[in-house]
């Protein structure tokens, strides 16, 4: 994807993947990438985080599941170099659905969560929506 979002003439050759004579527009227009996320929880997804993203993202985490993704990721960035110009690790979560309170919020922000990504109610109509922005205005945002 690097390739393909800054090369004139872009082409890759690894172990498990090849290409050549292909091109995207329009390009991005951060450069040299945009912000690169990378999710999961494996060996392999943090170090990747730690090595090549700006971002890491964990999915239907519980507080007590992101500490301990946030352990690894630490210990990940013991084992793995990671490029000073990607700067800090910025964490992402979504937490489970269910009620979401200011207790909650400020548990995963003591944690070093930068982002928490709320999911929407199961159901698919305007009311239900309007009402969960509604509860994060009022009832999580400062």
């Amino acid at each position: 994807m690097r390739a393909i979002w800054s090369e004139e003439h872009p082409a890759f050759e690894g172990r498990f993947f090849r290409f050549g004579g292909v091109n995207a527009y329009p390009r991005p227009v951060q450069q040299p990438t945009p912000s690169l996320v990378v999710g999961g929880r494996s060996a392999g997804a943090y170090r990747r985080a730690v090595q090549q993203a700006h971002g890491w993202y964990g999915f239907s985490l519980t507080p007590e599941q992101t500490s301990a993704a946030l352990a690894d990721l630490l210990a990940a960035t013991e084992e793995w170099p990671r490029p000073p110009e990607l700067g800090p690790l910025e964490i992402s979560i979504t937490p489970p659905r269910g009620e979401i309170d200011r207790d909650l919020v400020r548990r995963y922000a003591d944690l070093g969560v930068e982002r928490l990504i709320i999911l929407p109610p199961y159901e698919r109509d305007a009311d239900a929506y309007e009402r969960c922005v509604a509860h994060i205005g009022t009832r999580l945002l400062d």
